[in-house]
């Protein structure tokens, strides 16, 4: 049987302008915790960057039919409205290949950015931070925006930085229990919880947790950087396969040692090799899962 399209739910565009000269841009716009994150002055950065021909290629050589072009935890609504306009152009250059989360700030507005972004094409929102951000599963504009993303059928992704064991300069902590708090709030919202979820997961071993998370992902993004492999089987193990869905972060350099132009392949073919995945999960975790999230309205 052919091998079902692989889509990567978790990568991230930037202009050419932000490219040219990041932390300069980021300074002049007031976005010092991405400056940190990604351009920082005192230390080598993992981040890798890409224009649409390159990611492209790079999903062409990796066997990636489509990518999710997240947008960024910007704090400023402006800013958000901006990289929106941008990651279209993108959506709009390669329609079948590009499908667009919007960066929303999620203080002000957020009905008018969210009909915005859904005008421009967009499918989901995030990536969000609600540490960076500075939001509550209390805060209205947070309530109307997640009750527009049920009714329209709209995932959010959140970045969750995991509770122990790595810390990196810039990192800002996403308790849990918020989270928690969020899909009680919202029992049909569709939350994807990047970075494998920061360890709650393990939680769902308790009943009453795993009905409140019933609608919760859990994407692989940047794994290399923070997990050996054994993380795809122990995740199955944990939530089962269902909930589970492939993303890169491209174009992070997950392999910083080896790696100094960014790639989908690499992390692919070690899923492959080292994840532990019989094919009917590899299937699932590599496509199947993300297109029934978007599909459906469960």
């Amino acid at each position: 049987m052919p091998t079902p399209p692989i889509i990567d739910c978790h990568t991230h565009a930037y202009p050419a302008e932000v490219v040219a000269a990041p932390r300069a841009w980021a300074e002049a716009r007031g976005e010092l915790h991405w400056a940190e994150l990604v351009a920082p002055s005192d230390r080598t950065s993992i981040q890798g960057w890409s224009d649409a021909t390159t990611m492209l290629s790079a999903m062409d050589a990796a066997g990636v039919e489509q990518t999710v072009l997240l947008g960024w935890y910007w704090t400023q609504e402006s800013v958000c409205r901006w990289h929106n306009e941008s990651m279209a152009e993108w959506m709009q250059d390669a329609p079948d290949r590009f499908i667009g989360f919007a960066a929303i700030y999620p203080n002000a507005g957020v009905l008018d950015q969210l009909e915005a972004a859904k005008a421009l094409g967009f499918r989901g929102v995030g990536e969000q931070h609600i540490g960076v951000q500075d939001y509550k599963a209390t805060c209205p504009h947070w309530q109307a925006m997640t009750r527009w993303c049920v009714e329209n059928n709209w995932p959010i992704n959140f970045h969750v930085t995991e509770t122990a064991g790595h810390e990196h300069p810039g990192a800002v902590a996403t308790p849990l229990q918020a989270f928690v708090r969020m899909a009680e709030a919202e029992p049909e919202l569709k939350m994807i919880l990047a970075h494998w979820g920061g360890g709650l997961a393990y939680f769902e071993q308790n009943p009453k947790l795993r009905t409140i998370l019933r609608n919760v992902y859990y994407d692989s993004a940047a794994s290399p950087l923070l997990y050996d492999m054994s993380i795809f089987r122990q995740m199955v193990r944990l939530v089962g396969v269902e909930k589970l869905l492939f993303g890169s972060d491209y174009p992070l350099r997950l392999y910083p040692r080896f790696q100094k132009m960014p790639d989908m392949e690499r992390f692919l073919d070690q899923i492959r090799d080292e994840g532990g995945l019989n094919t009917r999960e590899l299937d699932a975790l590599l496509g199947g899962n993300f297109r029934r999230l978007l599909a459906s309205g469960s």
